[in-house]
């Protein structure tokens, strides 16, 4: 008998999506993400959650699997195209993501960077702005400082910009682009 993975089940798929919510609307907070077995990966887990067949995505850091990708039946594109954009955290993007425009600021990209740990790591981010109460500090493993360089050159024309969606091994944490983020 064929088991369907739970990440490819509609109500595994809605938890994750709410568990996104939840992130963006708290960002820095950490989320486990639900359905992970020995066979799925983290990323593929929220992706089940956020693309179909008329998504846009692009894997600049080749992060899945073939056969993966065809499950998720999205369209590949380039990056400068896609809604979503799959990357990892210690390479930096030499892509133009896009941004969105005044008239229509949500047809922005959303990156989901893949990190080693969201919590315990060496690189040190304060969070402020929408959704933190005062300050939320963040330790994250994985992810190469000057990805919050290129952030901040994507955010600073509010409402333009990028949100970004972190992701470790079992866990996921949210950088809207209306929070700010200083690096100690």
């Amino acid at each position: 008998m064929f088991e369907v993975a739970p990440i490819w089940q509609s109500h595994i798929q809605q938890q994750n999506y709410r568990l996104l919510l939840e992130a963006m609307s708290r960002p820095g907070s950490v989320h486990s993400i639900q359905g992970l077995n020995t066979s799925s990966n983290s990323m593929l887990a929220v992706l089940a959650a956020l693309l179909d067949s008329s998504v846009r995505f692009c894997d600049s850091s080749e992060l899945l699997e073939t056969s993966d990708i065809a499950l998720l039946q999205a369209i590949q594109t380039l990056p400068e195209e896609a809604d979503y954009l799959l990357c990892s955290g210690i390479d930096v993007p030499d892509f133009q993501p896009r941004l969105g425009s005044l008239a229509s600021p949500e047809q922005s990209a959303t990156l989901l960077v893949h990190v080693s740990a969201l919590i315990a790591g060496d690189l040190q981010l304060d969070l402020t702005g929408p959704g933190i109460k005062e300050k939320r500090i963040c330790n994250i493993q994985g992810l190469d400082p000057d990805w919050l360089v290129k952030r901040e050159s994507w955010v600073c024309g509010f409402p333009l910009g990028v949100d970004l969606i972190l992701i470790d091994q079992q866990q996921l944490m949210a950088l809207p682009r209306t929070t700010r983020v200083e690096v100690h």
